[in-house]
This record gives structure tokens, C-alpha cells and sequence, in this order.
């Protein structure tokens, strides 16, 4: 997603995307806890090609966050929603340009 997409998004707009497969990856991700994308595609009896995208789109959206990364895999874990808010409302921010502001009144 764009800043420009986080400025205008409500919460609840970013939540009704989580539907379909990405609901599936995400409730995954919650039961096997923190895991790379091959591991969670293992668990859940799917291609490693279809877990890819709905982590990437889950961690664009703010609903999961990578733990660590080496090569080319990461290691994803679920945020919870008051977490994904806290992320939402971070963004939101940044795209008004609040934080900037804030800052420059700070020094």
C-alpha cells in the first residue's frame, strides 16, 4: 500500500480485505505461531507460490510483521489488533504528516 492509501483507509476498510486466503494464512499464522513461508506452507497443506502473496498483502496491510530475515525468506508473525491498529494508526500518521510535525515542534 501506498501513503496515500494509509491516509484514506479506515481500519475497518483495511480489515475487510482480510478475507478469503488471506484469512486462511492469517488464522494459520496465528495457530503455528511465528514461521517462515515454507514452514507455514507445510502446516497448511499449501503451495509455498499461493502463502507468498497473502503474507506479503497481510504484512502490506499491517496485520503481520517479519521477525527476521535471512537470504531471501523472513520469518512472519501475526500481529494482534490492537497491534495491527497501533501499525495503522503509525501509518496514518505519517502519511498526514503529523509525525514530521511533531518532530519539528520538538526541536
Amino acid at each position: 500500500m501506498q501513503p496515500i492509501d494509509h491516509r484514506n483507509a479506515t481500519f475497518q476498510d483495511l480489515q475487510a480485505k482480510v478475507t478469503g486466503n488471506r484469512l486462511a494464512v492469517l488464522e494459520a499464522l496465528r495457530r503455528y505461531g511465528a514461521s517462515t513461508t515454507r514452514q507455514l506452507a507445510d502446516a497448511m497443506g499449501w503451495e509455498v507460490l499461493s502463502v507468498r502473496p497473502r503474507l506479503t498483502e497481510l504484512f502490506q496491510l499491517g496485520f503481520v510483521r517479519c521477525l527476521d530475515r535471512e537470504g531471501h525468506e523472513g520469518t512472519y508473525e501475526a500481529l494482534s489488533g490492537s497491534e495491527a491498529r497501533q501499525v495503522h494508526a503509525r501509518r496514518q500518521a505519517e502519511a498526514f504528516g503529523t509525525e514530521t510535525q511533531e518532530q519539528l515542534t520538538l526541536v
